[in-house]
């Protein structure tokens, strides 16, 4: 099962009034529907943890998702299983997709955004993508846990202001009774 299948399963899950539309996602090969299914997401299944269980994490894990969704929502598994069905049936349409909503999505748009670059197909093609919206956008970047490793060149790119932002995304987790990842850690202490 593909990785965009199985996140419209885990949401089913957590959302089963929703199944005709998740399956509408799963199913499309308009871009346009999957643009407007990244758009409703929200409002469609919510915005609650997606708190996956081990099992969950172990199936996600041999389709090739080794870092923590811990901070994920339900909303966000929508939004990224939406741009990997666009990327597997219109991968000529991706580039404009996330452009699209880049520029006219609300912030956990574009936190979903970039979610969903390290499972997109040549993940190192959208590192400038990456990398353009930790200027922009620093706060929703880290709030979207990427797997800092996986961005090639970032060591060198961490600034005073990056690591004072991950600082700062670290102090309010630990103040909201909520455990940092370790690669905030890295960041806020400069050496990603």
């Amino acid at each position: 099962m593909s990785v965009a299948a199985q996140l419209l399963d885990l949401v089913e899950r957590r959302a089963p009034v929703s199944r005709c539309w998740l399956r509408v996602i799963g199913d499309a090969g308009d871009v346009a529907v999957l643009e407007a299914a990244f758009a409703e997401a929200s409002r469609r299944v919510g915005a609650v943890s997606l708190a996956l269980d081990d099992a969950e994490v172990t199936a996600l894990a041999r389709a090739g998702v080794h870092w923590s969704l811990a901070a994920w929502c339900v909303d966000d598994a929508v939004r990224v299983a939406a741009l990997l069905v666009a990327a597997q049936r219109a991968p000529a349409e991706v580039e404009g997709f996330i452009v699209r909503r880049r520029q006219h999505g609300d912030a956990r748009q574009r936190a979903a955004l970039m979610r969903a670059l390290p499972l997109l197909p040549d993940a190192r093609q959208w590192v400038a993508i990456a990398i353009d919206a930790r200027r922009g956008d620093v706060r929703a970047v880290l709030e979207a846990d990427l797997p800092l490793a996986r961005i090639v060149g970032l060591g060198p790119r961490v600034t005073e202001q990056l690591a004072a932002v991950a600082a700062r995304v670290v102090a309010t987790r630990r103040a909201a009774g909520r455990r940092p990842p370790l690669e905030l850690w890295r960041l806020s202490w400069g050496t990603a």
